[in-house]
């Protein structure tokens, strides 16, 4: 009976004509003298096209001309705002309250809109499963037994992002004709943190993008989606990325270089093995103070399978090992003196220091430029 009541507000405003192809309308509650606005949603810009003022019943009505999807945000002048995604011949209905139109809101007479309520509802669930589990490893980092509450909430924490980012690739597939999809692409757990974070889910990229060449040549987002497909391409290419994941490890990167005793030692001796290869400097402060969240992660996962392969771009042989000495570094370091270990700079396309490129088991690439808690979240996913 509660939900019945809740969609009844909705069948009242059912469109008796329509002045445009698409009729967005519908009530929002505690509104009463508060401006709604229609903005349409471009790629880095929005435009106004239409407002009204809400009487004391919340009710609005708004008419739009379309021949392909577009996004649209229904806009309170109190900033609260909700994202439709209208497509020809939709008559939306929409019912919400002012003070959390985003969070609860119903929408019918509109795939595409349900489809941008589904996502953007599942994304909201996981940010408020982040955000608990990182307010607990706050409160608790004090503890005597934090050792142990935290590595069991950085597996929560891995378990909800992992959840949230097959969420969303199977949303992709399913639905990869939307326009929504382009919206799943791109959501953000935090500001940080994309829902598609693995170099590889540049397919998935590829996937929306010539599936919106193919329906909408010239739509603004088509053309956005195949710039930004170009230029991932083009820096997968650079960092020779792309390779290994088109071939699932087969071409392993190979460096060879001289350990602190002369020795050369390869980076596929360590294949099979979860790798940190990291590339630093003894006069870099950023590097050294990367070395302590090394020696932590390292200390806590080497028994598990983690292994360290790091590079130093010194070319002060002394300085080099004088500082793997005072910063206690137990595993693999190599350096070429000579050239600053100029060939896997190369290779790998490192433009600065402290870097790091995390291959799994496999031998592929699954993250790069990890730090401090990012860094042991993901040696945690794959180090088990």
């Amino acid at each position: 009976m509660r939900k019945l009541l809740f969609v009844l507000p909705l069948v009242l405003f059912w469109a008796c004509g329509q002045k445009g192809n698409v009729s967005i309308e519908g009530k929002i509650d505690n509104a009463e003298g508060k401006t709604l606005y229609l903005d349409h949603l471009h790629v880095a810009s929005t435009t106004t096209v239409d407002s009204v003022i809400l009487d004391e019943e919340g009710r609005f009505e708004f008419d739009l001309n379309l021949t392909q999807p577009e996004f649209y945000l229904l806009r309170l002048s109190n900033g609260k705002l909700l994202t439709l995604l209208a497509e020809e011949n939709d008559n939306m209905l929409v019912y919400s309250k002012a003070e959390n139109m985003n969070k609860k809101y119903i929408v019918e007479g509109s795939k595409g809109s349900k489809l941008v309520k589904q996502i953007n509802d599942t994304l909201n669930v996981t940010k408020a499963k982040v955000a608990a589990i990182r307010k607990q490893l706050e409160e608790k980092k004090n503890d005597a037994d934090f050792s142990t509450v935290s590595q069991n909430l950085v597996a929560e924490y891995i378990e909800a992002i992992q959840a949230q980012r097959k969420f969303s690739i199977d949303f992709i597939m399913q639905n990869a004709t939307s326009l929504a999809s382009y919206m799943a692409l791109y959501q953000k757990i935090d500001e940080d943190t994309f829902t598609l974070n693995e170099n590889k889910d540049i397919q998935f990229v590829k996937i929306v993008a010539s599936s919106m060449r193919a329906l909408y040549p010239e739509h603004e987002y088509t053309k956005a989606i195949l710039a930004n497909y170009k230029t991932l391409e083009k820096r997968m290419s650079n960092l020779n990325i792309a390779k290994m994941i088109e071939e699932k490890g087969a071409s392993f990167p190979e460096i060879k270089l001289p350990d602190t005793n002369g020795k050369d030692v390869t980076l596929s001796s360590l294949k099979g093995k979860f790798i940190v290869l990291s590339f630093w400097a003894s006069q870099d402060p950023n590097s050294r103070k990367q070395n302590k969240t090394l020696k932590k992660i390292y200390d806590k996962y080497k028994s598990k399978g983690l292994r360290i392969y790091q590079i130093s771009v010194d070319q002060d042989e002394e300085l080099w090992k004088k500082a793997i000495k005072e910063d206690k570094m137990n595993w693999t370091n190599v350096c070429d003196p000579e050239n600053g270990s100029s060939y896997a700079v190369r290779l790998l396309n490192v433009q600065r220091v402290p870097a790091n490129y995390l291959i799994d088991q496999r031998g592929e690439i699954v993250g790069k430029d990890l730090f401090a808690r990012r860094l042991e979240e993901k040696v945690a996913e794959y180090v088990k």
